[in-house]
């Protein structure tokens, strides 16, 4: 439910029931208010997306929802030249209309009449009754209309205006004493019909809107301008009503090519319905970017074909060894017998002892380490063996204690 509640007296001014919270339902709830008792000066409204829509808040400079653009339709209520404020978000104290809403869920919604139907204050705490009855939309509202007529009438309201009367007396005696704006008969048609800035074809200065196509003689001449079109949102098909940019009626345009929506209702039936499709695509999607590569492996496991036998030969080629042939090598000659055992016997005379490398002091493998690096700095090469021995004797925390000693004294630590 919609409602606009008049701030000073608590009166409820206006309400309208809705399956969903939408933009429509709080234009028309707006137009009602207007229509019965005049345009506001001031209006606060909910932070929600139905309240902050271009429809009914557009080009106002604190709107902060959405995105803003230049070619943006005035909304309702700024083109009625009303103040606009917004609530705080998650703050019921800075909405009166609140504890309204408190009241009618305490007292309308236990209507007798509504037994059997009443859903709870929560979804742990249902009447044992609960969903046993189902109340017709015309009873409802019936019930929803004397609640709030017996919610504005109620004596002994304790505000600090009220003093024991109800609000629909406070109400009624500031507001025969209230300067009061009333609408036209043009300004009457905001409220009734939606809006939508569209620009006209470059050439005919068609419009097109909601999959149809709609035209009259007089429209060449706002050929590839922007426009505002106003329609009854209840019946596309009946034309639309042609303003410019700064609201200035300029025509009505006939419906041609009637292969679109019907209704506002359709529309928004038909986007939620592929909104839901989208969505679902999009988990599909999710669901198969998440499967695994190891399940898939397994899945081309199974389609990997049985092993093949081997096939065997039915013919069989026998082979037969040569015979070895007979060695042609002679005996060696006393001479060179003599020979080799000679060179034997010298190798075995002059081999020298190993020779045994006195180990290195750290100072000295230090000094080594440090030629090499000025070496590598002066742009010479070092062989394999050196850039190895190097690499390795940098980790040692020998070479760590040597660096910091040399770093502190220099060469003068070689003597």
């Amino acid at each position: 439910m919609v409602a606009f509640q008049d701030i000073y007296s608590g009166r409820i001014l206006a309400w309208r029931v809705d399956q969903t919270p939408n933009a429509t339902a709080v234009l028309l709830c707006a137009g009602d208010m207007i229509e019965s008792w005049g345009i506001p000066q001031h209006v606060l409204l909910d932070n929600g997306r139905e309240f902050a829509a271009k429809a009914i808040t557009g080009g106002s400079p604190t709107r902060y929802r959405f995105k803003v653009r230049d070619e943006d339709i005035p909304g309702l209520f700024t083109a009625l030249g009303c103040e606009i404020h917004w609530a705080t978000p998650y703050a019921g104290q800075s909405k009166p209309i609140e504890r309204a809403f408190r009241d009618m869920c305490t007292a309308i919604a236990k209507d007798p009449r509504f037994a059997g139907a009443w859903t709870g204050n929560r979804p742990e705490a249902k009447p044992e009754n609960y969903g046993s009855r189902a109340i017709d939309l015309e009873q409802f509202l019936e019930v929803l209309a004397e609640g709030i007529e017996e919610h504005n009438t109620r004596q002994g309201r304790r505000s600090e205006v009220a003093w024991g009367r109800s609000f629909a007396e406070v109400f009624d005696e500031n507001y025969a004493i209230a300067p009061i704006r009333k609408a036209t008969e043009a300004q009457r048609r905001l409220w009734l019909l939606g809006a939508e800035g569209l620009r006209a074809d470059s050439q005919s200065g068609c419009v097109r809107f909601q999959g149809s196509e709609f035209w009259s003689e007089w429209m060449h001449e706002i050929a590839e301008q922007r426009v505002i079109v106003r329609f009854d949102p209840a019946a596309f098909f009946d034309g639309l009503h042609i303003y410019s940019q700064d609201n200035a009626y300029l025509g009505h345009a006939t419906c041609l090519l009637k292969t679109g929506f019907f209704d506002m209702d359709e529309a928004r039936a038909h986007a939620r319905a592929r909104n839901a499709w989208l969505a679902a695509e999009k988990t599909a999607l999710a669901a198969h970017r998440k499967y695994k590569a190891a399940e898939i492996g397994e899945g081309l496991t199974a389609l990997t074909p049985p092993d093949l036998p081997r096939p065997e030969a039915k013919v069989v080629r026998p082979v037969f060894a040569k015979p070895v042939p007979k060695s042609a090598r002679k005996a060696p000659a006393p001479d060179l017998e003599r020979a080799q055992a000679t060179i034997v016997a010298d190798l075995a005379a002059h081999r020298s002892a190993p020779v045994r490398v006195a180990e290195e002091e750290p100072r000295e493998r230090f000094r080594r380490a440090l030629e090499l690096e000025r070496a590598l700095d002066a742009g010479d090469r070092l062989t394999a063996e050196q850039q190895r021995w190097l690499s390795v004797y940098q980790t040692q925390p020998e070479y760590r204690a040597e660096r910091m000693l040399w770093d502190e004294r220099g060469d003068t630590i070689f003597g």
